[in-house]
């Protein structure tokens, strides 16, 4: 079922097509254009519905609600191409996840880095302790983001 389209090109096609004319008249070319292309979108659609299957879904309002939340910066089809990855795939994290992690990770270092200031001027017990709990904190998000992005 998956034949070649029988032209090569526009111009194959207009010279079949209006063989049988002597001289065509510039309307007579324009509707054997048409034809060509609506010859040749056809086929091309039918050779794409082989090899590559489409659905449609429909959402009631609530899930739409949800999936335009969820969707962030990308466009729905974007969106639900990534789940539908994910999901055959076997992963569970997404793009908006990544880049959320990415912010707090950021935020992090700049809290630590804070911390250590605050450490500069005054060397108490507890600064340290918090220090210390911090930069353990920021060793498994590390760890945690990394291995995330495997």
């Amino acid at each position: 079922m998956n034949k070649p389209f029988p032209y090569t090109s526009l111009h194959d096609y207009l010279d079949t097509a209006l063989s049988h004319i002597d001289n065509p008249s510039h309307q007579e070319i324009k509707q054997a254009k048409r034809n060509y292309w609506k010859q040749y979108y056809t086929h091309y659609r039918r050779q794409k519905r082989i090899v590559r299957k489409e659905y449609t879904l429909g959402f009631d309002t609530h899930s739409l609600k949800q999936l335009q939340q969820k969707k962030g910066n990308l466009s729905v089809s974007q969106f639900l191409y990534q789940i539908v990855e994910q999901a055959i795939d076997g992963k569970r994290q997404t793009v908006q996840d990544k880049t959320l992690l990415g912010n707090i990770d950021r935020q992090l270092m700049k809290l630590i880095n804070l911390l250590e200031d605050l450490l500069a001027s005054e060397h108490t017990e507890l600064n340290e302790q918090v220090l210390e709990q911090i930069e353990n904190l920021e060793t498994l998000f590390s760890q945690t983001f990394k291995s995330q992005q495997l």
